[in-house]
């Protein structure tokens, strides 16, 4: 293992905050090149792309609250990370699902970003091929360090990029990885039948977001906190045993949002979401019919509507990423022209 390895992708400056939905785009063409190794691949890009800018944050983190012990800027690195998985993990139901593993994948790059923050306060190089086995045990991709660097000898450093072009059986099967590791279907050992138990909300969830695609995003937002912040408290007490207790105290204090910034969030998301059950029940009340009667043209406004309030959503938060992907090319520019 390569402990200190550097390559010219480091020196880079830090992007935006949703830089992890940009380099996930990077990443999956790896990803399809070496299925097999997905966890491996996407802890070796981490590392590679996100070791620098996580110490970075830190250094910035510090230089700006010099008075901040490490127990604060752990939780500050642990309530950041868990924002960015939230919003850079956001993805919609319905034919939307398509975009799923740009999104999954996204989230897990912010979730290694914020186990690598961790692991700077703790003293450890975020750039050493050491964390790359780090972020496998931690997501349980292995039993130990050692069963993970043994395992990392057999895997291809940057394989060459695919098109894609996988079976589709293999792709899904993928996907539903990226779920577990990501806590959505719950990992680690599980008999068959908790498996089927923890993976049945997911599946009711897949089936009204069929109907109703935005209701994904306030229901993985749940999920995402949930076992982000669970993650970070891991990810302290591998680093830092004696601190996670701290952490663990505080946790119902962390990722509470602005105020301003939050009402805002949940409004426009609400009013995403409550649009289409008040046009169809203006429509139906209205005497409008389509097919069906009342409840057929209820139905039929519903699933039109929803999928129209989600289009407006996808395009109005694609259009926000690629103002923040101008935004981080300008800041990388001006770093180069230093």
């Amino acid at each position: 293992m390569n402990g200190g390895g550097r390559n010219p992708e480091e020196s880079r400056p830090a992007r935006t905050a949703g830089s992890a939905t940009v380099e996930a785009q990077a990443l999956l063409p790896m990803i399809w090149a070496d299925p097999q190794h997905m966890p491996e691949q996407l802890a070796f890009f981490a590392v590679r792309r996100f070791g620098p800018r996580a110490a970075a944050s830190v250094a910035r983190r510090k230089q700006g609250r010099p008075a901040a012990g490490d127990d604060e800027l752990r939780q500050e690195a642990i309530t950041h990370g868990t924002r960015m998985t939230i919003a850079d993990g956001a993805v919609l139901g319905g034919p939307f699902i398509v975009l799923m593993p740009v999104s999954f994948v996204a989230a897990l790059l912010a979730q290694a970003r914020m186990v690598l923050e961790l692991a700077v306060l703790s003293g450890h190089d975020p750039r050493s091929e050491q964390r790359v086995a780090d972020l496998l045990v931690l997501q349980d991709v292995y039993p130990s360090t050692e069963a993970a660097t043994e395992a990392l000898n057999e895997v291809k450093r940057r394989p060459p990029g695919g098109r894609g072009r996988i079976p589709r059986r293999t792709r899904w099967s993928l996907v539903v990885r990226m779920a577990a590791i990501l806590g959505l279907l719950g990992g680690g050992k599980q008999s068959t039948f908790q498996r089927v138990v923890s993976s049945a909300p997911i599946v009711v969830l897949f089936l009204v977001g069929m109907v109703l695609p935005l209701i994904w995003v306030p229901a993985l937002a749940v999920i995402y906190r949930k076992n982000t912040l669970r993650l970070g408290v891991k990810a302290v007490q591998y680093y830092t045993p004696g601190a996670a207790g701290d952490v663990l105290r505080h946790r119902k204090r962390i990722v509470h949002m602005p105020g301003t910034a939050g009402l805002a969030a949940v409004l426009r998301v609400l009013a995403f979401a409550v649009a289409p059950f008040a046009a169809a029940v203006a429509a139906a009340a209205a005497g409008f019919r389509l097919a069906g009667g009342f409840w057929g043209t209820f139905l039929l406004v519903l699933v039109a509507v929803s999928l129209i309030a989600a289009s407006l959503w996808f395009v109005r938060r694609r259009s926000r990423r690629r103002e923040e992907e101008h935004a981080g090319d300008q800041q990388e520019h001006a770093g180069d022209e230093e």
